[in-house]
């Protein structure tokens, strides 16, 4: 089997039984080189036949119909910002077992500027008065308990000042790590550790519970230990267990064997991939960031995050998710590692190349009411 302009990867057999999950047919999986001709479409970060501006109330929840006619391409993730570095700050990371070294970093994209220190501190303010008062917001479009959201915004909070006081400059806004779970989580030591809490030492099999988290808060130390951002964010709430997915990868980052890693966003309301993605891009957002290093384990999901998947065939892939549940795309990502294939350039901003005044400017991802997932 063979898929014109790219190359194929056959997931590792410990994926095996995810990939059963879609009759073995997405186990199929497609990598496009990068084309040698430059289109001005969705590809390279354009909008073909861009209209005078884009009505995010039109647009959000009816993408395809506003934008299919415009550029056949807007329809899909897919990208090759490796083609177009300065529009896209495109990075490429380098691993080598646990050394991680960073490619040129295109002119002018070094983060955090001034105004997104702004932003940080700004949003710190509003994390801390909802300390006290609690609102709706789609920061947090889940239900959490009020212990649950006090010590998330507290944490969150302290992060986002530290990171807009500090000095130093960085590739990507930061470095985003999707969670994993599966029932037995509720039987960890973790269970009901929330930020803030002191650390204690994992119980023997808590580590084995975790299973591919552990993998994915190793690669993100290490890279942010590297400088390729100045924060993480993990993602991932409580859709398997009570365990909340995000609290379990702080303790990791905090608490873990030889890591203390002390600037982690959580986010803990992500139920699935695709929501690990539009909740990860509303916190970068919101921080004003554009672009962030996406980092998982060298498993299924790597696979999944590639430009095509088997589940493409069956209304299976992050792209269609997005649709259906939502109505818009999260965005666009790109493999952007080098020596591993499980880490990914991405913005929520599909026209990364148009003027940010503009079209560039353009994000559906805080979109749609808190509470729906």
């Amino acid at each position: 089997m063979t898929i014109p302009g790219s190359s194929l990867i056959w997931p590792p057999l410990r994926a095996l039984p995810l990939a059963l999950l879609g009759l073995a047919l997405p186990s199929c999986v497609g990598h496009d080189s990068t084309p040698k001709e430059r289109a001005h479409d969705a590809r390279f970060g354009w909008l073909d036949h861009a209209p005078p501006r884009l009505d995010p109330d039109l647009v959000c929840g009816h993408w395809s119909d506003r934008l299919g006619p415009l550029d056949r391409h807007a329809s899909s993730h897919v990208s090759y910002p490796e083609a177009a570095p300065e529009a896209s700050c495109y990075t490429r990371v380098v691993h080598a077992g646990r050394a991680v070294l960073i490619g040129r970093v295109p002119e002018g994209c070094a983060v955090p500027t001034p105004g997104q220190r702004e932003q940080m501190n700004a949003l710190a303010a509003t994390l801390e008065k909802s300390v006290a008062d609690p609102h709706v917001s789609p920061l947090y479009p889940c239900t959490l308990s009020a212990a649950q959201r006090r010590a998330a915004d507290t944490h969150n909070a302290r992060v986002l000042r530290e990171v807009a006081t500090e000095g130093g400059a960085y590739p990507y806004s930061a470095v985003i790590v999707p969670g994993y779970g599966e029932g037995s989580q509720a039987e960890t030591s973790v269970v009901d550790w929330l930020p803030g809490d002191a650390c204690h030492e994992a119980e023997s099999l808590d580590l084995y519970r975790f299973g591919e988290m552990v993998e994915r808060t190793e690669r993100a130390a290490d890279v942010v230990a590297a400088r390729v951002a100045p924060l993480a964010i993990v993602t991932g709430g409580s859709p398997h267990s009570r365990m909340i997915e995000a609290f379990a990868m702080l303790y990791l980052l905090e608490c873990g064997p030889g890591s203390r890693m002390k600037h982690v966003i959580v986010e803990p309301c992500a139920e699935h991939t695709h929501t690990n993605l539009r909740n990860a891009a509303r916190w970068l957002v919101s921080m004003g960031g554009r672009d962030a290093y996406l980092v998982t384990d060298n498993g299924f999901q790597a696979d999944y995050f590639q430009e095509w998947t088997g589940f493409d065939t069956i209304g299976g892939s992050i792209d269609a998710r997005s649709m259906r549940d939502w109505g818009y795309l999260v965005g666009a990502w790109r493999q952007a590692s080098v020596g591993i294939a499980s880490g990914f350039w991405y913005t929520p901003y599909r026209f990364w190349a148009e003027p940010k005044a503009g079209v560039g400017s353009f994000t559906c991802v805080m979109s749609g009411s808190p509470g729906k997932q």
